[in-house]
């Protein structure tokens, strides 16, 4: 039996449910003046829990692909890890703010992304990638959420990030830290080991490294791989660690249940650190916090810069460390 596709959401609906005009809900999604800033995070906050997606054909026919901004992820499509799912939905609300529409584009779909939008935002950045070369013989602006590097780009300080939460390790008195993160192998997107390192070298220890298959599951991953070396143990001896710094909140959460499940004590044997603070994922994490609303503001902002033919330059973000139960 086919399921027939379920309905998308219309401006109508959000003007029946806030109780308001058509012309008022069209005020909010486009940033326009002539409503309260009330009523427009009222009308917004519908919008987002009936997941309205504006229609880019109809846009289209008004202003002609200008008025579109690809979205364009790296690797699958499967990698809408929840940090990426939380940036693209803080992404598509500072588009519409912007009176403009987004529209997601798998890596592989980059040769057509010039045909339907004017300008673009990278995601996910890998070895090889071919996106942004394409993009400029193709004189389609665009913005890099990534390292500094040609063009423009924003990105959180990852290096500085982790610097802090391995010090914040080190002065609690843990000796054996060990990193893990996805692909350590290759030379792109290692800001955050390095600030580990650079923590380490500081304080004369030696760093040590798990690398881990990148995976649309990074939580089962960690869980799996760190669980095979504690299986690998004598029983009633230790891991030969005492703190695990994670690149991501996700491979923290599957390291906590790895432990948890050798009965093994956090922090008291083994303190865990993530980073990113993803809401709920990260309630009793020790983790690094990066502000995803303000890379999406700041990426909306540079992709204005981009379009105007303003000079090239990256943003580096401020982080915070957040110590709770784990670290």
């Amino acid at each position: 039996m086919t399921r027939a596709a379920p309905k998308t959401a219309t401006i109508r609906e959000i003007a029946r449910r806030a109780e308001v005009s058509i012309a008022s809900v069209s005020r909010a999604l486009n940033g326009k003046p002539g409503i309260s800033e009330a009523l427009r995070e009222h009308i917004l906050a519908i919008s987002r829990e009936i997941h309205y997606r504006p229609s880019a054909a109809a846009r289209q026919l008004i202003s002609g692909k200008a008025a579109v901004v690809g979205i364009s992820l790296g690797r699958q499509d499967i990698d809408l890890r929840p940090y990426y799912i939380l940036l693209y939905q803080h992404l598509t609300l500072a588009l519409h703010r912007q009176g403009t529409v987004p529209i997601f584009f798998a890596h592989d779909q980059t040769g057509i992304l010039p045909e339907r939008a004017g300008a673009a935002i990278l995601l996910g950045e890998f070895p090889d990638d071919t996106r942004p070369a394409l993009l400029r013989e193709r004189q389609v602006p665009f913005v890099r959420v990534g390292e500094a590097g040609e063009g423009f780009s924003v990105a959180p300080d990852d290096r500085h990030g982790l610097y802090l939460a391995t010090r914040h390790l080190i002065a609690s008195g843990r000796r054996r830290i060990v990193f893990m993160g996805d692909d350590l192998e290759q030379p792109l997107g290692q800001r955050r080991l390095e600030g580990y390192r650079q923590a380490l070298s500081e304080a004369g220890l030696t760093p040590r490294t798990i690398s881990v298959p990148h995976c649309h599951d990074a939580a089962l991953t960690g869980y799996r791989h760190l669980n095979r070396r504690l299986a690998s143990l004598t029983a009633g001896t230790m891991p030969d660690f005492d703190a695990l710094v994670c690149e991501t909140d996700e491979l923290a959460l599957g390291c906590l249940a790895s432990l948890e499940d050798h009965d093994i004590d956090v922090p008291g044997q083994v303190a865990v650190t993530g980073f990113d603070d993803l809401p709920t994922l990260a309630a009793r994490l020790t983790t690094v916090r990066q502000d995803i609303a303000a890379i999406a503001n700041e990426s909306v902002r540079l992709l204005g810069d981009a379009v105007a033919g303003k000079p090239p330059c990256h943003v580096s973000l401020p982080v915070k460390l957040i110590v709770r139960q784990t670290g």
